[in-house]
């Protein structure tokens, strides 16, 4: 017989189907399964930095721009300049507002009650509401369609890939040290090779960046990159050749398993970023700043006049912040 949902049975494997339809419940699965959003691991580690502040209308960042040139060598009685150099410049973002709503008519609520064996409807709402939003955030950051419009907040590829927008209040063609890193064009595979001007062009010392964001298609074929197939008694062109069987290659062999590191950047594959370009940060100065006076704020439930449905909103205000794009480079025409 055709498959049946809702409180009928199926037979098989029942054979009293009208008796058991009739005085039996089914079991139901104490979570719901997400079949729909996408998470983004780029998102979560830029939070694991993420500031959170009380108050300010809106995000300054103060930007040392010039050496104070009033400096030098001297001796004697010289006369020594006191000229004032006006050196750091704000950087002035806006805050960004953020809503999700979460509608439920009250006769649902009251019939749609499942008893001992079933799951509350409203607190199952608001958990999909919650993903719901963490996704559109993912999506925002990423700078993806329908979240990428003017009052969305600056995306990664808004910081680090858009070199002559105008961002935080400053216009990139006119000062050019807002600008991020040039943007490092691959012309195909990405390869450690191809990664390694894109590194030092951001490196200073120890200050290096921690984190590569890359599509699952290049991600793919980076991590091929480490993994030969030539014969073992060929000359060998990467970390692992595919024949080789010795104790030193089972370190790399687990890393490759569990986490991908290029220097000290964790490696992440991320499907909201679009085939063809990476981005290689540095997360001490790009993060998610957040305010917590409306901070994942959801509202009262109401109710419309003539309606008998209750409606409540999940609010927060947050930017993706950056207080030195230098230290950030995009990896374009990526194949």
């Amino acid at each position: 017989m055709a498959f049946v949902t809702g409180t009928a049975i199926n037979q098989p494997s029942a054979l009293l189907v009208n008796t058991l339809s009739s005085i039996s419940q089914k079991l139901i699965y104490p979570k719901v399964a997400d079949l729909v959003f996408q998470p983004s691991p780029t998102f979560s580690f830029l939070n694991q930095y993420a500031k959170k502040y009380n108050a300010g209308a809106e995000i300054v960042y103060p930007l040392l721009t010039t050496k104070i040139t009033t400096r030098g060598a001297y001796w004697g009685d010289q006369l020594l300049p006191t000229s004032a150099i006006d050196a750091i410049q704000p950087a002035d973002q806006v805050w960004r507002g953020y809503f999700q709503a979460v509608t439920l008519p009250v006769m649902d609520i009251v019939i749609g009650r499942g008893g001992p064996v079933g799951l509350d409807l409203v607190k199952t709402y608001v958990q999909a509401a919650a993903g719901s939003m963490l996704d559109m955030l993912a999506e925002a950051v990423a700078g993806n369609s329908p979240f990428n419009s003017s009052i969305d907040l600056d995306s990664i590829n808004s910081w680090v890939a858009s070199t002559t927008n105008t961002i935080a209040g400053i216009n990139r063609t006119t000062s050019t040290f807002w600008q991020p890193a040039a943007n490092q064009a691959v012309s195909g595979h990405l390869s450690a090779t191809k990664l390694l001007p894109a590194y030092f062009l951001t490196t200073n010392g120890y200050d290096e960046p921690n984190l590569l964001i890359l599509n699952n298609t290049d991600f793919a074929n980076f991590e091929l990159q480490f993994v030969a197939t030539a014969a073992s008694g060929a000359m060998p062109t990467n970390i692992i050749r595919a024949n080789d069987n010795f104790a030193d290659t089972a370190p790399i062999q687990t890393a490759l398993r569990y986490h991908m590191r290029f220097k000290n950047a964790v490696v992440l594959a991320d499907q909201h970023f679009p085939a063809g370009t990476g981005y290689l940060l540095n997360t001490k100065y790009i993060w998610m700043i957040y305010n917590l006076g409306s901070y994942f704020r959801m509202t009262p439930w109401i109710m419309p006049s003539n309606q008998d449905v209750i409606t409540a909103r999940i609010h927060l205000i947050c930017q993706l912040g950056c207080n030195r794009p230098l230290a950030q480079v995009a990896l374009t025409s990526i194949t």
